[in-house]
């Protein structure tokens, strides 16, 4: 049989198992990748023999994984469940399960399924989340930069308004203060439009991170 299985998984890293619904995961069975994903060679799990299998899963997923168990055993369906695994020099190895419980006339048997080594989700899970790690940087670069422009142009309105003041107090002799005033009025109202723009839609941005979230 394990000829058979290691024909089977020679070209890909996962293995199947057969366990007990115990506090260890007790395997009886164990066939595959078991060496090439943990360290360890299949007769060091079965049974517990040098290692328990729950053991081997990493203390923070060790609940998440319970829970899935738990739900498909409770709904008589399958779980699909990504943890990591410590590999027997002690690094730990992203996998993904799936499996189910087998039930006999009723009543809970053993549980069965099979665990892929799931290095490529891993990365593609950190890319998406340095993506966004990158994007809420960006985000609050962005955010901060209108917001200084929003001064910006507030102190430009300031400055149109003070221009008039000086344009009218001089008479003729301050048409020129007039015209600097328009212009500077002109592009602090363009520039308003563009940036209320911008807020509005980063606005938006951080609502549907919240939601999301």
């Amino acid at each position: 049989m394990s000829t058979v299985f290691e024909s089977v998984f020679s070209s890909i890293e996962a293995f199947v198992y057969r366990c007990r619904n115990d506090e260890s995961y007790t395997m009886g069975f164990i066939e595959g990748s078991v060496e090439k994903i943990l360290g360890y060679a299949p007769d060091e799990l079965l049974e517990n023999q040098v290692v328990a299998f729950a053991d081997l899963i990493v203390a923070e997923d060790a609940e998440k994984v319970e829970a899935a168990v738990a739900a498909g055993i409770k709904t008589k369906s399958s779980w699909d469940v990504f943890y990591h695994l410590t590999h027997k020099d002690g690094s730990h190895i992203p996998v993904r399960e799936r499996g189910s419980a087998v039930f006999e006339e009723g009543e809970l048997k053993y549980l069965q399924g099979l665990v892929s080594f799931a290095r490529g989700e891993k990365k593609l899970t950190d890319d998406i989340e340095n993506m966004l790690n990158s994007s809420i940087e960006k985000y609050s670069e962005i955010a901060n930069l209108t917001q200084s422009v929003i001064k910006s142009l507030s102190m430009l309105q300031m400055l149109s308004i003070n221009a008039n003041i000086e344009a009218a107090r001089s008479g003729d002799a301050g048409r020129g203060f007039a015209v600097v005033a328009n212009e500077i009025k002109r592009l602090a109202d363009e520039n308003q439009g563009q940036i209320e723009k911008i807020q509005s839609k980063l606005d938006q941005h951080q609502n549907q991170q919240e939601k999301a979230a």
